[in-house]
């Protein structure tokens, strides 16, 4: 009855119903997956080594390695497949978080390796919600709302359940999960509701359809430059963005900032600037004119994430408005991605999925990630978390300056030639 609703109402209303729903099943992935990150875990070693780091590394790992499964599970996962996917990944993650709370140190380790495996997918299965329509980027409005804001709100959520609830650390973020689950239960119906592309949608954006094997290799040939250009690029904002998220706690107790809403009050004003540059790119219909603007803001975000650090680290920016700064400017490269390769598949007339290229950069930035710490904690590095965070900073600015500008060309030259992949 919704799904008959939403296919004779306006498009404004599809993509509003849609937005909500995108956002709010989001922020309960994220409240299955960030809430033990709110914790300090305070003089608890394990192996020499600080709990937390490990418990981060190890949720990390499931993370990465979920993302490279999903490169070929989500690529080729059917419409009706969602909902079910959507809820027993939720489902296993939360279980493994009941795990962390009972288990001793060692098997809480592996437990959030479990939690943080079934995560990395969840993204994926949601975008398949919103791409090939000509809406897809105010579809896309719920769900970079989420990546922006959603860690900061569970993260605010999990340390009111400890300081309010008097909920302890370790039974903190099963709890957090649990406060979720329902919604999550209830959204995921919600979401299935959303009717699929009409014909228009695929004359303007081309079909989105299940890759195989075959063609996944085939995509990758022809655009193999490309493509590695563009997981360079999102694997080092990846980088920044989880070392920025994961070790929040830290690194605002190493610059004596206290409170709960912390977490949030440095997302909010990164959200609506981003989303207010997004809206921008969401009303033009011409897919080059879109994506050279889209090339801009991530050029513009690349130069405030360098600069902002450098303006901080001189003293010039407080660390409130120095976390705002480089955060702006590293989503604003992070959440235009999707809308890149959306326009650039319709450009580029390919009958494919965007998730196929996202998750191959996600896999590669989780990658990245985890190299990071791990060197950073076992190569005896003496770096603060807040030294750590400006130096990626700055190394993150250059390096997505740098391959979005090769992108550009790459894909310019591809558009020049209007190169066509037809479906096998």
């Amino acid at each position: 009855m919704i799904k008959r609703r939403l296919e004779k109402a306006p498009l404004y209303v599809l993509a509003i119903y849609a937005s909500i729903f995108i956002f709010l099943i989001y922020t309960c992935a994220y409240a299955f997956r960030k809430p033990f990150t709110a914790a300090i875990y305070n003089d608890e070693f394990y192996w020499g080594v600080d709990v937390k780091i490990l418990y981060v590394l190890s949720e990390i790992i499931g993370y990465a390695l979920s993302k490279f499964i999903g490169i070929r599970v989500l690529s080729s996962m059917k419409p009706e497949q969602r909902s079910f996917y959507i809820i027993g990944l939720m489902a296993i993650s939360e279980i493994a978080l009941l795990g962390f709370a009972l288990f001793p140190v060692p098997l809480k380790i592996l437990s959030i390796f479990f939690s943080g495996l079934p995560l990395g997918m969840i993204w994926g299965i949601i975008f398949s919600y919103i791409e090939g329509r000509r809406i897809s980027e105010a579809l896309n409005v719920g769900l970079s709302i989420a990546l922006i804001i959603s860690s900061g709100l569970v993260k605010t959520l999990a340390q009111f359940t400890m300081d309010n609830l008097h909920i302890p650390e370790y039974w903190m973020p099963v709890t957090t999960g649990a406060i979720c689950f329902p919604v999550m239960l209830i959204c995921t119906y919600m979401l299935n509701q959303i009717p699929a592309p009409s014909e228009l949608d695929i004359r303007l954006r081309t079909k989105r359809a299940p890759m195989d094997k075959y063609e996944r290799r085939k995509f990758l040939r022809k655009f193999f430059g490309g493509i590695c250009m563009l997981i360079v690029f999102y694997g080092s904002l990846t980088v920044f963005r989880e070392l920025r998220d994961s070790f929040a706690a830290d690194i605002w107790k190493e610059m004596r900032i206290e409170g709960a809403f912390i977490f949030t009050q440095t997302e909010i004003p990164i959200a609506f600037f981003v989303l207010l540059m997004m809206f921008m790119i969401v009303f033009i219909s011409n897919n080059r004119l879109a994506l050279n603007l889209i090339y801009s803001i991530s050029i513009i975000g690349s130069c405030i994430m360098i600069f902002s650090t450098l303006l901080f680290l001189n003293g010039y920016l407080s660390p409130i408005l120095w976390m705002i700064c480089s955060g702006l400017g590293m989503y604003m490269g992070y959440i235009p991605f999707t809308y890149l390769l959306e326009r650039l598949i319709a450009s580029l007339k390919v009958v494919s999925t965007a998730v196929f290229v996202i998750y191959l950069a996600d896999s590669f930035g989780y990658l990245g990630t985890t190299i990071v710490f791990l060197v950073k904690n076992f190569a005896h590095l003496e770096l603060s978390w807040t030294s750590m965070l400006t130096n990626t900073a700055i190394i993150t600015g250059l390096i997505s300056l740098v391959t979005i500008i090769v992108v550009y060309r790459y894909f310019h030259h591809q558009l020049n030639s209007l190169t066509i992949l037809p479906k096998q």
